[in-house]
């Protein structure tokens, strides 16, 4: 009896951890509270979603593309702390989405419209806006002396 018991325990102990479902949409970050500290985070496909590390049990969640993916948590002794599901929604409900023919771009309305980088866009559009962005962001960094991110420790 006692070997059979201690079987379960060994056996419920290598077990990794269940998954969690965690709905992330497109360009918004969602704060994510790890139950203990981590020491590594891998993310399936970064280019689906990504993270900050805030701490050892805080990151911020970002959703960079619809579609599905997975981040597997581990302590420092290289233990499974939590296999997060990351499902990347975009969001619906002030996007405006125009099709000529075969091309396609995407805006976002609230007020007015403007125009707004979606991945599935047609190339030439979503290239303008997307070097628009990168070149207001160039702007804001160079003139505020940094950028918008840090690693806290």
């Amino acid at each position: 009896m006692r070997t059979l018991v201690l079987a379960l325990i060994v056996s419920a102990a290598a077990m990794p951890a269940s998954a969690e479902e965690v709905w992330l949409t497109i360009d918004q970050v969602r704060p994510y509270e790890i139950e203990r500290p981590a020491g590594q985070i891998v993310v399936g496909n970064p280019a689906i979603a990504d993270l900050t590390v805030q701490d050892k049990t805080r990151v911020l969640l970002y959703g960079k593309a619809p579609g599905l993916t997975n981040m597997y948590i581990f302590d420092d002794e290289g233990q499974v702390i939590d296999n997060l599901i990351v499902r990347v929604r975009s969001s619906n409900s002030e996007m405006l989405t125009m099709y000529r023919g075969p091309s396609r771009s995407t805006y976002h309305c609230a007020g007015a419209c403007e125009a707004t980088v979606t991945v599935g866009d047609d190339k030439t559009v979503f290239g303008d806006v997307n070097s628009q962005v990168q070149q207001k962001a160039s702007q804001v960094s160079s003139g505020a002396g940094g950028g918008s991110t840090g690693t806290a420790q």
